[in-house]
């Protein structure tokens, strides 16, 4: 899972919100400290890392303690819904942007996996941005919601952006894109938005899956990850390392290795600018990728063990079984002749079962297992499900290198295919570049560093 690779590289804190200004064109900076020079490129990173923590930092790694800050049960600080366009300062979002032309466009969230970041499908984003007015959810280490609790803060986010675009007037069209442990939640809010009290308010047109996590309960994960959260060490003080040992030991190992072969071999094919992602494909494009890949050290953040704790237990155990009770009583209303009397989270279930539209996306080589789970929730759950697998992928990259997902969507959900492109007629894949396409511009030695904040690929939004 991502949130795995999260928990054991990473070790700064993240981003997020626009306090900016002015829209101006950025100068790259002329300082040669690491972080100040990431700073800089990303003027949305917080600037909470500071010399004096990076020199406690090893010593609270060890006992378990950094980096976070205290937990705090529902804080709206803790929970942020952004424009992840707008947030990396990508052009044409922007100019969309301030001339409002997005709200013409339907809307679809993104709501993360385990580690509560954005980074898994950062290469999607700006093709999606092509048909879709592209929104992320980001979850802070210290955040203590429930599952229940972030079902809430969802809806509620998707009643005040529809409200904001239609007057209040009309409902708006909304797509959800759920990944990972973001699947589970993702399809817990579609059957909320599907009871009547929403019908006149937010018009949920199509579901998006992404090796959903429903099959948690009966993974290898969930023999493995809850033993490491709860595990008492001898010596207090060495805890915390002993917690990442084990992570980096027993769990890491199942997402990596060769089942993250074929990643490996993209990211060298871009590295050597032999070729690019299938949706990178213009100077644009490249500039943000590298701009985003640029932050990730400063975006990863270390996941405290009672963090990781609280989120095995409320957000998997718990959003895992509540998927499986609703199967069940979906079994069972299949059978009953009147639903009038089935209760109303019964016949929300019916109704999504029977009628949205669900696109599930899964890696082959996912450890979860998320191809056989995509077969059951096909079969079982969504009626009107298209299954996509992704060649050679595993949990962590099936939104990366190889996927072209705006084109898949489009092929599902027609009505957003306002530019009318035809399917996958654009993309020249190549098995000898392990799934990318050759450069956009043939170039052999590619874009460089200082031309991801030049004057035509990259704008700051004047206000957010």
């Amino acid at each position: 899972m991502m949130f795995l690779i999260i928990v054991a590289l990473s070790s700064y804190p993240a981003v997020p919100a626009f306090s900016h200004s002015s829209t101006h064109i950025f100068q790259p900076p002329r300082s040669h400290n690491l972080l100040s020079l990431l700073s800089s490129c990303n003027p949305y990173i917080v600037d909470s890392f500071s010399e004096e923590s990076s020199k406690s930092g090893l010593s609270d790694l060890l006992s378990g303690k950094w980096p976070h800050r205290e937990s705090k049960d529902n804080n709206s600080d803790c929970i942020q819904f952004v424009s992840p366009l707008l947030e990396d300062s990508y052009p044409p979002a922007v100019l969309e942007y301030e001339a409002q032309h997005h709200r013409f466009k339907p809307l679809l969230l993104y709501i993360p996996g385990f580690d509560g970041t954005i980074l898994a499908p950062f290469l999607q984003f700006p093709s999606l941005g092509e048909e879709f007015d592209v929104r992320a959810m980001k979850i802070d280490n210290a955040d203590r919601s429930t599952f229940v609790k972030l079902k809430e803060r969802i809806v509620e986010y998707l009643l005040k952006e529809c409200k904001g675009r239609s007057g209040g007037s009309n409902c708006d069209k909304v797509y959800l894109m759920g990944e990972s442990f973001g699947g589970i939640l993702s399809t817990e809010v579609a059957m909320e938005l599907n009871k009547p009290k929403y019908k006149e308010l937010i018009d949920l047109k199509g579901l998006v899956l992404v090796n959903p996590a429903t099959s948690y309960l009966r993974s290898i994960v969930y023999e493995l990850a809850p033993p490491i959260a709860a595990a008492k060490s001898s010596i207090p003080a060495l805890e915390g390392a002993e917690y990442a040992f084990r992570l980096l030991t027993e769990v890491v190992p199942l997402f990596l290795g060769e089942r993250e072969h074929r990643f490996v071999q993209q990211l060298i094919g871009i590295i050597l600018f032999k070729g690019l992602p299938p949706v990178v494909n213009n100077a644009q494009r490249e500039a943000y990728m590298g701009r985003v890949a640029f932050a990730i050290p400063l975006r990863l953040k270390f996941m405290p063990k009672d963090t990781f704790r609280w989120r095995l237990k409320e957000w998997m155990e718990v959003g895992s079984s509540r998927f499986e009770d609703r199967l069940k009583a979906l079994r069972v209303a299949r059978h009953v002749k009147d639903t009038v009397d089935v209760d109303a989270d019964t016949q929300a279930t019916l109704k999504v079962s029977e009628e949205l539209r669900t696109t599930i996306v899964v890696g082959e080589l996912d450890a979860m297992p998320s191809v056989e789970e995509a077969e059951r929730l096909s079969s079982e759950m969504f009626q009107n499900a298209h299954v996509h697998v992704v060649k050679g992928s595993g949990h962590i990259s099936s939104c990366g290198g190889s996927l072209h997902l705006i084109e898949l969507l489009r092929e599902v959900f027609p009505e957003v295919n306002v530019s009318r492109c035809s399917g996958y007629e654009s993309c020249n894949i190549s098995e000898e570049l392990h799934g990318l396409e050759p450069r956009y511009d043939n170039s052999p030695i590619g874009m460089m560093p200082w031309q991801y904040w030049s004057k035509d690929n990259y704008r700051q939004v004047s206000k957010y």
